[in-house]
């Protein structure tokens, strides 16, 4: 489905403090389309260059080896961008991007893209932040795949979570939360040893595991766990 985005892309955070009067020249740039869960949105290499910007849902960005092993980079929800670094260098794309939930995402072709920066500074700078952000939040993660055991990897990934769960009482709910698979994905390991790890955890009462849902029992023996390992 097609359709001209209009003062949804307020939700995106380069543009919180745009007027409306910009924000509606921007919007003349950009095409909409909605995405259901589950559907490509980008291919690994794919030779295309526009920035795309999520109005709503949460999108994935991951690369599978030639023997299928997925690695999962990062998930955007509405409010982030994604798609610049092609925008920027020209190059192919570094990830498949695929839809999460169902998704409402607004593209921008480079070179419009391109002549926002140039002409509108609170663009260019918060776009600075974003990249510095994303560089700083990769860095970590190959810091940990390179360095940390998947003990140690999971516990931190754990804590990261933990900033998006429900608290109830003393516990923390992360609900959905992540299947093992997807979490070894993102902390480069395999779904057996996820799940070994998580029986440990429960064995130790830092945390309870039932289906698509992690309870939290102990964020601050967790936390000291994941900065002393």
């Amino acid at each position: 489905m097609q359709a001209r985005p209009s003062s949804n892309l307020r939700v995106i955070s380069l543009f919180e403090e745009l007027g409306d009067a910009e924000l509606a020249r921007i919007a003349e740039s950009c095409s909409t389309r909605t995405y259901e869960k589950n559907a490509h949105i980008l291919g690994e290499q794919d030779p295309t260059t526009d920035v795309f910007f999520i109005l709503a849902g949460t999108v994935r960005a991951n690369s599978v080896s030639p023997k299928g092993r997925e690695v999962i980079y990062s998930e955007f929800s509405a409010g982030a961008i994604f798609g610049e670094f092609s925008a920027i260098d020209g190059r192919p794309r570094s990830s498949a991007v695929s839809a999460q939930t169902d998704c409402v995402v607004s593209r921008m072709p480079a070179k419009a893209f391109f002549e926002l920066l140039r002409g509108n500074g609170i663009v260019a700078t918060k776009l600075v932040e974003l990249l510095v952000v994303k560089i700083r939040n990769m860095s970590e993660r190959v810091f940990e795949v390179s360095a940390l055991s998947v003990s140690e990897r999971l516990r931190r990934e754990l804590v990261r979570l933990a900033s998006t769960g429900e608290r109830q009482g003393k516990m923390i709910v992360i609900k959905p939360a992540p299947t093992h698979y997807d979490i070894a994905a993102r902390i480069g390991s395999h779904r057996e040893a996820v799940t070994r790890e998580f029986n440990r955890m429960e064995s130790e009462k830092l945390l309870e595991v039932s289906r698509r849902q992690i309870s939290i029992l102990d964020l601050a023996r967790l936390e000291q766990a994941a900065e002393e390992d």
